[in-house]
């Protein structure tokens, strides 16, 4: 009996453990098991039985895998599926991020970071990020007198301006389709939550740029901000956690506690084990509810605290390979439910269609500069007249 279990269990177990946490391959162990005990059918006539039972059960689970990754089953599968994009991308980033008790992490001050992408051999970007003296992201010197309105920059990535060097980034063309009439400060932070931008409003992270009030203030938000907010990304382990009591209160409670590394390995490599996950421990209801609240919270923040107006751009997709609707379907009511104004950036896109690698970086899918100056031209237009018209976002009343 003991050895049974140790050949039939213990053995497998830990083959499949290595393969995951090792290689990285969820394919990879469930093959693993086929093997082991199609070899224990013919080792162990003792062991026919159980062996049999647990080969049917390894392919059964192999088999169910391969079914779910095809794109037959693509719309069954609502979380962003990585694995494609991941697949022999390489990218390094220079010292630049370090922790941070209230935000899990930010910029390190007066920086100048390289940080390059490369898939299967082709450079997709190589340029060099600067943050200024507070850690926020940086802008070149202009030779244009400053103007007197700032504005602040909030968000991730989009934000940020990954992939960009300092002068094609959305603060840079606001800047620049002003005629440096604004002045934009750029909190964005790449990978942040907009439960990471509350909390950067709550311990007054904008006032570390010298100025008090902001007439404006934009957000970028992508589809997958749903799942940041409820610490359901790799990277927000000891990001802020925040929860809606019963009387509809926002409260923070510490950081996110997550599965092993191992189980989070399992999450991330097989939509088999993500879907039983997400069936089994993850409230999408109530994630929503916290994803509206937290946004209802950041513009009332916004307002009272800053003297600003809120603009959400609304990055729709998996815009790394061309998708530009993703989970349009469930955003856009609860961007409506929040009751912000939205720029729905994709709306801003030309017709007839053009090439989306002009508007979002090939294999990335983060903003071009060309893109980021569309959003710019029409966000300056729209301050200007004191309301954002140009690709906003209707919700039905």
């Amino acid at each position: 009996m003991v050895a049974a279990l140790f050949f039939l269990m213990v053995v497998p177990a830990l083959g499949f453990w290595g393969a995951v946490t090792w290689a990285s391959s969820v394919l990879g162990a469930m093959a693993l098991l086929i093997v082991w005990f199609l070899l224990m059918l013919v080792a162990a006539p003792r062991l026919r039985s159980l062996s049999l039972l647990l080969f049917t059960v390894s392919v059964g689970l192999l088999a169910g895998e391969l079914l779910l990754r095809s794109d037959l089953m693509n719309r069954y599968v609502e979380d962003r599926d990585l694995s494609e994009f991941r697949r022999g991308l390489e990218t390094t980033l220079e010292p630049l991020i370090v922790p941070d008790p209230a935000l899990a992490y930010r910029l390190s001050p007066d920086r100048k970071a390289r940080a390059t992408a490369v898939k299967n051999g082709r450079t997709i970007y190589d340029v060099t990020y600067t943050t200024d003296v507070h850690g926020f992201r940086a802008l070149p010197p202009d030779r244009k007198p400053a103007g007197d309105t700032p504005v602040l920059i909030l968000g991730d990535s989009f934000a940020f301006g990954s992939g960009l060097p300092d002068d094609e980034t959305l603060a840079w063309y606001l800047r620049e389709e002003s005629g440096a009439e604004l002045q934009p400060v750029n909190l964005a932070v790449k990978g942040y939550g907009i439960h990471q931008v509350l909390r950067q409003l709550e311990i007054g992270e904008p006032l570390r740029s010298g100025h008090q009030r902001f007439p404006w203030a934009v957000l970028s938000i992508v589809d997958d901000h749903v799942l940041r907010v409820a610490g359901r990304v790799q990277w927000l382990h000891d990001s802020p956690r925040y929860v809606v009591e019963r009387d509809g209160r926002l409260v923070a409670r510490g950081t996110w506690v997550h599965p092993s590394d191992f189980v989070e390995s399992l999450i991330v490599g097989s939509r088999l084990f993500a879907l039983a996950w997400k069936a089994f421990e993850v409230d999408e209801p109530g994630e929503q509810r916290l994803f509206v609240r937290i946004l209802q919270e950041i513009k009332a923040k916004l307002a009272a605290d800053y003297g600003a107006r809120l603009v959400v751009l609304y990055y729709s997709g998996e815009t790394w390979h061309g998708d530009l609707a993703g989970w349009r379907d469930m955003m856009v009511p609860l961007l409506c439910k929040a009751d912000v104004q939205v720029l729905d950036v994709n709306a801003l896109l030309p017709r007839p269609p053009q090439p989306v690698d002009r508007f979002y970086i090939a294999d990335d899918g983060h903003p071009t500069a060309l893109l980021n100056r569309t959003i710019a031209a029409a966000l300056v237009e729209d301050f200007r007249r004191g309301t954002v018209d140009r690709g906003s976002l209707r919700c039905a009343r």
